[in-house]
């Protein structure tokens, strides 16, 4: 494992240079392996070699501080600090198709799912008995789907299934630059849903969140289930999630998890960083480029977390800073500004699962997602939430909040569930965000030079054309 973690770094030299091979093009992908693609992998290490290079796209700027740091901004966590038009057009919930930021992400995701479909393919190929064949496998089949995912919650209609746009969906890597139309809402999530399905039986336990794992692969499956609206399944992966966490826990303090940041056993996901020499910026960008809104801080009142989470400076400026995300010291004493992203935590297994058993309305099943919301209240040494609160309606309100709470100022998840609520009848999202006056700002457009180069093979999304 040490090796694999040290090899991040020549990984990532081939991670960039695959990135700086695509093109703005349709998908934002072009064939990276013309070359040399079949002696690229050709026995289980190698395959190893190249997995570790498609691991070293999540530590890529527009995967650890872009995506997370707009969708924040979407949301309720962020305002923009020096963040610039860019950041701001998410803030504003009025994306336009040909905002550089909107194009990296995007861009960001397909040449992860094309590194992971290469592996997944040429791993496949070989002949050979060792069971670190399918782990392999399996541990690119995650990458897989959480790029697909990542996409469809942020690019196309992920809350009806019903939908024409879902997105452009890849299950081998490109060879050609052709115009691929977009997959059909149902059908970007039956890749999603197959990949993952294939890595948790076939994934390696968990044992640090550097690597894909049999756990991670049960909680992203879990979400995926929560936001296509399939209750019963995402109880059910959320629940085995919990109950076969293996070496994964929750931190007994809440302020553990962003003290030990990737090394947390409650980290399901998460890239690794050298903290005594590395500078990726997003503990620097995480407290510049977006800031903490007060009126975040004005929520956490009363919460324990609300210190750990959100922090200011020395008086007499006492400038609002994001507290999760510091910086690390050198060995000779230098501030250093790496950080990690924080892809999949455990304790939102628990409030996936509060959420799904709550959405029955049944009252064990309401008992029970009270229950799931108070171990991570208790973690936070928060006051539990009583049993005078039992409706359905109470219920996902107070989960609502949990997330925000517990999640806030990190990955942008309350703006996904600001729309997942809306969408169930739940709340007004005007009441939260004013700008968002209909279903077409729920997501946002697919970048223009995209749309331009594929001659509208790839279709806008609606609103955006």
């Amino acid at each position: 494992m040490k090796t694999r973690y040290l090899s991040y770094a020549v990984a990532g030299l081939l991670a960039l240079s695959l990135q700086a091979c695509s093109l703005v093009d349709v998908t934002d992908i072009a064939p990276p392996f013309k070359l040399s693609e079949e002696n690229v992998i050709t026995d289980v290490p190698s395959a190893n070699k190249v997995l570790t290079g498609t691991y070293a796209q999540l530590h890529t700027f527009d995967m650890l501080v872009n995506e997370p740091a707009v969708t924040g901004c979407m949301g309720l966590s962020f305002d923009v600090g020096t963040g610039g038009s860019n950041f701001q057009q998410f803030a504003d919930n009025d994306l336009k198709a040909d905002n550089s930021t909107l194009s990296g992400i995007y861009t960001g995701w397909y040449t992860l799912i094309n590194l992971s479909s290469h592996v997944i393919e040429k791993t496949n190929l070989l002949i050979t008995n060792d069971p670190r064949k399918n782990e392999i496998i399996a541990e690119a089949s995650v990458l897989r789907a959480l790029g697909h995912f990542s996409l469809l919650r942020l690019y196309g209609q992920f809350f009806d299934t019903s939908s024409p746009y879902g997105i452009v969906t890849w299950d081998a890597p490109v060879k050609d630059i052709v115009a691929k139309p977009r997959s059909t809402v149902s059908e970007s999530y039956a890749l999603i849903e197959r990949d993952l399905k294939f890595a948790i039986a076939n994934a390696p336990q968990y044992t640090s969140a550097k690597y894909a794992s049999k756990q991670a692969a049960n909680m992203l499956l879990a979400k995926v289930y929560l936001y296509k609206r399939d209750y019963a399944q995402a109880a059910l992966y959320a629940a085995a999630t919990i109950d076969q966490r293996g070496n994964a826990k929750l931190e007994d303090k809440f302020a553990d998890v962003f003290t030990k940041n990737f090394n947390s056993k409650e980290a399901l996901l998460a890239p690794p960083f050298d903290d005594k020499s590395e500078r990726n910026n997003k503990a620097f960008a995480f407290r510049s480029y977006v800031l903490p809104k007060m009126s975040y801080f004005d929520l956490m009142a009363g919460d324990p977390r609300q210190t750990v989470a959100i922090t200011f400076t020395a008086p007499p400026a006492k400038l609002i800073r994001n507290g999760k995300f510091n910086n690390t010291v050198s060995a000779s004493g230098q501030g250093l500004t790496a950080n990690t992203e924080y892809f999949l935590r455990l304790s939102e297994a628990y409030l996936i699962l509060a959420e799904a058993l709550i959405r029955t309305g049944n009252s064990a099943d309401l008992a029970k997602g009270r229950d799931m919301i108070n171990v991570i209240r208790g973690r936070a040494v928060a006051t539990l939430i009583p049993t005078t609160v039992q409706t359905k309606a109470e219920l996902l309100q107070a989960v609502l909040k949990e997330k925000q709470l517990e999640l806030g100022c990190e990955s942008g998840e309350e703006w996904y569930d600001l729309v997942r609520f809306a969408v169930e009848g739940d709340i007004n999202i005007v009441n939260y965000k004013p700008n968002v006056t209909s279903k077409t700002r729920y997501i946002v457009p697919i970048p223009l030079a995209t749309v331009k180069a594929g001659n509208n093979v790839v279709k806008q999304n609606p609103g955006y054309e």
